[in-house]
């Protein structure tokens, strides 16, 4: 793979453990839909649980595109608790990547009277914005917890 040269910083926030990726090799992983990006991240995690069961969780952060990115997940995060408010009904995002998910849960975790938690399996798992009084508001703040 000759991907070019890149750097590496370690961060940790809350649970996690964060590696950012920098460089000529980070901007080629970034391109197309971030899946080798999301399998390096799922390689690292399973090898910090074989070192020890109560390893942080393992983010990679790859440069190219996140801020932006970032911010319109944060847009959607937004519009997804002004409309779980209003409508006092739980609100299913669309199936994205584990990274993604971690940003909406990251952004809506200090929201007042509003919790998230993620359903589904595998490239079909997705973020559920739940408001205080829907059905599932419970089992989103025992898996916040």
């Amino acid at each position: 793979m000759k991907l070019g040269s890149f750097e590496i910083s370690e961060s940790s926030e809350g649970d996690y453990l964060i590696f950012q990726l920098r460089g000529a090799a980070a901007e080629a992983l970034q391109s197309g839909d971030g899946r080798a990006t999301d399998a390096l991240q799922l390689v690292a995690n399973q090898v910090a649980m074989r070192q020890s069961e109560d390893a942080p969780r393992i983010v990679v952060d790859v440069e190219g595109g996140g801020d932006e990115r970032e911010q319109t997940l944060g847009r959607l995060a937004g519009r997804a608790v002004k409309r779980a408010r209003d409508t006092g009904r739980s609100i299913a995002l669309d199936p994205m990547n584990s990274r993604d998910r971690r940003i909406i849960h990251v952004t809506i975790r200090d929201e007042d009277g509003v919790e998230t938690m993620s359903i589904g399996e595998g490239r079909y798992r997705q973020v559920l914005v739940v408001p205080e009084g829907a059905p599932e508001y419970e089992d989103a703040l025992n898996e916040s917890s």
